[in-house]
């Protein structure tokens, strides 16, 4: 090959590289500003409210980002799916239920969609609730079917099979989805709301009470019982363990612990009073007509209520009554009792 076709050879390699090389340099100094044009957030107001989203299970990336732009959250679609197409994130982003600010750039919202970080929502389940009652919160919350959670929770078999994460000597779960703050999300199965609230009894009792059980002569079992029965009779902290002593009292003289919420707990209707004919209903949560404790809790109990029974007041207290402010009467005889009652206007 002659010297000159050479050297042009070289000549011309060395302008398609260098061609190549500007053309990089120029694509990418595009993509650049693309993209920090396209990541730009569609408000910098910092009180732009953030909003609930909820992407559908099957949706893809176009109708996910419709939905954004529908609801306000991004700036340009068309940029938004330039980012998303860069990021390679097309077919990675997940269903779910996100709260997403207009403030959020979309490199920030498409991590949180891709990665799944779904909006959660904080559920407070009362001291004291029972089955049907946190049902009708998780339904109110748009989070379970309430008759399908009261259902599962009727029978520890329906959810855990025949292996419960504690001993249960009865089927139902009542007294045992333990009342806290959860932070639930859309998308949860009923099934997976009861093992979350078990779970969180058995981490609490196992920390802080069946360590206090080798002293007791009480069944963890028992214990959560006599604890919801206080946990309905209490509306002042300091008067948890004076309550108990009294139940306790009673059952160490084999008395009827005669406790209205355990006759509330089996009443048709929803009423504040016990009426006398309730007294009479066949029940063996009815502690008027049985003897003992009942089979079971007829709440979910707190922790308060439990350390209560296990760390009762030193007592002679037989009976208590209301004083209609929160607070009890507490009494040694059942003389005493009728007093209070009649000064209390019963």
């Amino acid at each position: 090959m002659p010297k000159s076709l050479q050297v042009n050879l070289k000549r011309t390699w060395l302008i398609v590289v260098r061609f190549v090389f500007l053309l990089v340099v120029v694509v990418n100094l595009i993509l650049g500003i693309l993209m920090d044009i396209g990541n730009r957030p569609l408000s910098s107001d910092p009180d732009a409210p953030s909003k609930v989203i909820r992407v559908s299970q099957g949706m893809n990336a176009r109708q996910i980002i419709q939905l954004l732009d529908e609801e306000e959250i991004i700036a340009n679609p068309s940029l938004f799916r330039f980012v998303l197409t860069v990021q390679g994130a097309d077919q990675s982003l997940q269903a779910g239920t996100y709260r997403l600010s207009p403030q959020m750039t979309p490199l920030e919202i498409i991590e949180r969609l891709r990665l799944g970080r779904v909006y959660a929502i904080p559920v407070v389940i009362p001291e004291g609730f029972e089955i049907k009652q946190i049902a009708a919160v998780l339904a109110d919350k748009g989070l379970a079917d309430a008759q399908r959670f009261a259902a599962l929770a009727s029978d520890f078999r329906f959810v855990f099979g025949d292996n419960p994460p504690i001993e249960l000597p009865i089927s139902s779960l009542e007294g045992y989805l333990y009342p806290d703050t959860y932070f639930f999300h859309e998308g949860q199965s009923e099934e997976d709301l009861i093992v979350q609230m078990v779970d969180r009894y058995v981490a609490v009792v196992t920390e802080e009470i069946i360590p206090l059980l080798v002293d007791s002569p009480f069944s963890l079992h028992e214990i959560t019982t006599l604890a919801s029965i206080v946990e309905r009779e209490v509306m002042v902290d300091e008067e948890r363990p004076i309550v108990a002593s009294v139940y306790l009292n009673r059952l160490a003289i084999d008395m009827p612990l005669q406790a209205d919420p355990t006759v509330r707990y089996v009443t048709a209707e929803e009423r504040p009073q016990v009426l006398y004919r309730d007294l009479e209903i066949e029940s063996p949560y009815n502690t008027y007509r049985h003897r003992g404790l009942p089979p079971g809790p007829i709440g979910s109990p707190g922790l308060a209520s439990m350390l209560a029974v296990l760390n009762p007041a030193e007592t002679d207290y037989f009976f208590f009554v209301s004083r209609r402010d929160g607070t009890h009467e507490f009494t040694k005889t059942y003389n005493e009792h009728l007093t209070a009652r009649r000064l209390l206007g019963y």
